[in-house]
């Protein structure tokens, strides 16, 4: 398929349009694979949420948290995360192996922007649908365990948050990637400041010292995927001293760190030296 030149925002939309119509034949074409990896999702992250669950309830609280309290923290993390891999997992993953064997120097050769290009050739990625729907699941299971009825401002507001947590988790993916311009594995302090610091978003962030908090609200914050969300949803408190608006600033949050990774790929991006594969 010819790409062509990206002037407005309709031939942007064309353009994600053609390339997502193309990865959702792709994903497709072998359904009983699809399937397979559904229901293998599905058991996966339904292990992971027992065990958490079981956790959970061997206290009767943590941190003035129950146990349904805690899973809409999982649930809200795992929906968040489903929407931003589904469209930048496959980029963060295969570009290192593109750097590697030299395929990425085509997207240097392109009409637009390294960056979407790459985005859009690695794909949508249509398992996430499995992550998604066990995070409604759940999340319905858990409001309903704590009779809560939730209003359309509710409706409204956790839509909101999950969209802009939704950025947070792409920009995470982007930032990981970066590393792929100067090292032909990944990297594991990366990794550890990543992936390893979203645990402790698994509970509520009180209950962490206040240096964890202060690192998960303002450094890494990784504690607005869910945490202040659900706060404001189940009417928790947040850590002594902080500012009262921030169980509303998710999205402002999420576009604020999705920009600032999009820059950190282009510094790294005029690093870049062809392997010359």
């Amino acid at each position: 398929m010819a790409v062509e030149e990206v002037d407005t925002v309709k031939d942007f939309w064309r353009l994600f349009s053609s390339f997502f119509r193309v990865a959702l034949r792709r994903e497709m074409a072998y359904r009983g694979t699809f399937f397979a990896g559904i229901v293998g999702q599905w058991i996966g992250y339904g292990g992971t949420f027992l065990s958490l669950y079981v956790l959970a309830t061997s206290f009767q609280q943590v941190g003035g948290w129950n146990s349904a309290e805690i899973m809409v923290l999982y649930s809200l993390s795992l929906m968040s995360y489903a929407i931003g891999a589904s469209f930048f997992f496959n980029f963060s993953t295969g570009l290192t192996r593109r750097i590697r064997s030299g395929e990425f120097d085509a997207s240097l050769m392109k009409p637009i922007h390294p960056f979407l290009h790459e985005v859009f050739s690695a794909g949508y990625n249509v398992a996430y649908i499995s992550h998604f729907s066990i995070s409604l699941v759940i999340l319905v299971v858990s409001l309903y365990q704590l009779h809560y009825t939730p209003t359309v401002w509710n409706i409204v507001y956790l839509a909101l948050m999950v969209l802009g947590a939704a950025f947070i988790q792409a920009a995470a993916l982007i930032a990981s990637s970066v590393m792929g311009f100067f090292t032909v594995g990944r990297n594991p302090i990366a990794d550890f400041l990543l992936w390893d610091m979203k645990e402790f978003t698994n509970y509520p962030i009180t209950i962490f010292p206040k240096a964890i908090q202060f690192v998960l609200t303002f450094l890494l914050p990784f504690a607005f995927l869910n945490f202040y969300p659900a706060a404001a949803l189940l009417g928790k408190a947040i850590p002594e001293g902080y500012p009262a608006i921030l169980p509303f600033l998710s999205p402002l949050v999420g576009i604020l760190v999705f920009a600032l990774s999009v820059l950190l790929w282009n510094w790294g991006l005029k690093h870049y030296k062809s392997t010359g594969s």
